[in-house]
């Protein structure tokens, strides 16, 4: 009778313990549907008009060159079922085509973020459409990012989307395979032959890349990148201190996903910089930046700039709500504005960037503000090294991390660029043809056979790269959206993002 009274108390135990275990689970993912803008009510996209015409003739306008170097006059631009037909000075232009006239404005190619992350709400990919940009790379992907991919190819109003994978690391322990279960973390495999199964898998499953996380060990991050040749896929993202610059050059890496990639292994190769050392690192960077982009050049490396947000971290640490009235915050995803009991948002108090125990200790806050300004004049040598040494960068912006809101954040990296020493031609061209072709897409020009992903532009951006906001019209496979529309776009993403917020945020607009 005891012993059945103990089994049926050990029973209860376990019913009670999977219950709390079940209720946890469900607590997690609603948190972090909750910051990934899961639960952000959507734009009806319906409201738009979908009878695009399928044949388009932009006519008397001034053509980007293929090399981005110059404006072609007076040109006309036949556009059908999405592709560009032909690019000329006498084409003929037959009944079918519905005819815009291009005169006094500026056709170049959509523009290209070449490191975003979309999260949970389809309403960033308005945001990117409404600022020209017809193409964005998800760099933390999933099946759902996959299906939001084909449903573009299909015809959904949106950029084109090229999805990496989630990450893969090789660090072990129970807690790190928890957070691969619920999280946006690194999935981590320990072995050789699973790292290599997991490359065939998301090849498999459709991915376009593989994305590296910084920590792989220097075997998992070989073997990884071998299948990868192997299956063809290629690598992109991060690089760890194991692998370091030496390891990395042949690794058959084709991208990595931030300039500070590079930038973080040369101090930790100086062996760290801190307050005392800050000079002697930029003039050791200053010596070796060259070096470093030859060896880049030589192996076909492309780098994602990512610039606009490194700047970003010291106004965030230390002057976060200027910062916030200076960027377009009524636009952002409320869940990742607001955070969640399980990750940081954006707003004071609660910020990923803030460092809120500074504040009280001048010598502290002294020394943090010299080692971020370090930290961002390293990013402007090495970035000035890429360029002068020809090495491919895409302007890519890390949207949706802290402070980089969707679509307008590319503009920004834009001008970060021009401060590391791009000319506006070269500006152009990171954010059109050479993430275009690493991607090896067919589009990014303003050529015949190529896709009809193209902005139009009331000012010219080569006279001034912040022209890249004066946007007449987008045209996303072969759909002409012109000013009323996108404008339409913006004001139902900001009312519709502004119905689910649960914190006012009109003290910073």
């Amino acid at each position: 009778m005891k012993r059945k009274s103990i089994k049926k108390w050990v029973l209860g135990l376990v019913m009670v313990l999977i219950t709390i275990s079940i209720g946890s689970c469900i607590g997690v993912k609603s948190q972090i549907k909750q910051h990934s803008g899961g639960k952000t009510d959507l734009v009806d996209i319906t409201k738009f008009k979908t009878d695009f015409p399928t044949a388009l003739a932009i006519t008397n306008v001034n053509v980007l060159s293929t090399d981005c170097s110059k404006m072609k006059d007076s040109l006309t631009v036949l556009i059908n079922v999405g592709k560009i037909v032909a690019v000329g000075k006498e084409v003929p232009i037959t009944n079918e085509y519905t005819q815009i006239d291009g005169t006094g404005q500026y056709l170049i190619p959509g523009l290209v973020d070449s490191h975003v992350h979309l999260k949970d709400s389809k309403n960033d990919l308005l945001l990117y459409l409404a600022n020209g940009i017809t193409y964005v790379c998800e760099m933390t992907g999933s099946q759902r990012h996959l299906d939001w991919r084909e449903e573009a190819k299909k015809g959904m109003l949106s950029p084109k989307i090229y999805v990496a994978s989630r990450k893969v690391g090789s660090q072990k322990g129970f807690i790190r395979k928890i957070k691969g279960l619920f999280f946006d973390q690194p999935l981590n495999y320990t072995s050789e032959k699973t790292a290599r199964t997991a490359v065939r898998k998301f090849k498999k499953q459709g991915f376009d890349a593989i994305k590296l996380n910084g920590t792989l060990n220097e075997e998992i991050y070989h073997a990884i990148n071998d299948e990868a040749q192997k299956q063809d896929i290629p690598t992109v993202g991060h690089l760890s201190f194991e692998v370091g610059l030496d390891g990395f050059y042949s690794s058959g890496q084709s991208q990595l996903s931030h300039v500070e990639e590079i930038t973080k292994n040369t101090m930790h190769t100086f062996d760290g910089v801190w307050y005392k050392n800050t000079k002697e690192y930029l003039k050791y960077l200053k010596e070796n930046a060259d070096a470093i982009a030859v060896k880049l050049k030589e192996n076909n490396i492309v780098i994602s700039s990512t610039i606009s947000i490194v700047e970003s971290i010291p106004e965030q640490n230390f002057n976060l709500e200027n910062f916030l009235k200076s960027i377009e915050l009524e636009y952002q995803n409320p869940g990742l504005i607001e955070g969640s009991k399980l990750s940081k948002g954006w707003l004071p108090g609660n910020n990923s960037y803030e460092n809120i125990a500074i504040k009280a200790n001048p010598k502290l806050a002294s020394r943090t503000k010299l080692f971020w300004k370090t930290y961002v004049d390293a990013y402007y040598i090495m970035t000035n090294a890429l360029i002068k040494n020809g090495v491919t960068v895409t302007a890519g912006t890390d949207a949706n991390v802290t402070g980089a809101v969707p679509g307008f954040s590319l503009h920004n990296e834009l001008k970060s660029l021009e401060k590391c020493g791009m000319s506006n031609a070269e500006i152009l061209y990171a954010a059109t043809i050479a993430p275009a072709n690493w991607m090896q897409s067919t589009t990014g020009k303003v050529e015949n056979g190529y896709d009809a992903d193209l902005v139009l532009l009331g000012e010219n951006p080569l006279e001034n790269i912040d022209n890249t906001k004066t946007i007449n019209a987008v045209i996303t496979n072969g759909k002409f959206l012109n000013r009323t529309m996108l404008n339409q776009m913006l004001l139902m993403v900001k009312e519709t993002n502004n119905q689910s917020r649960k914190i006012s945020i009109n003290q910073y607009l």
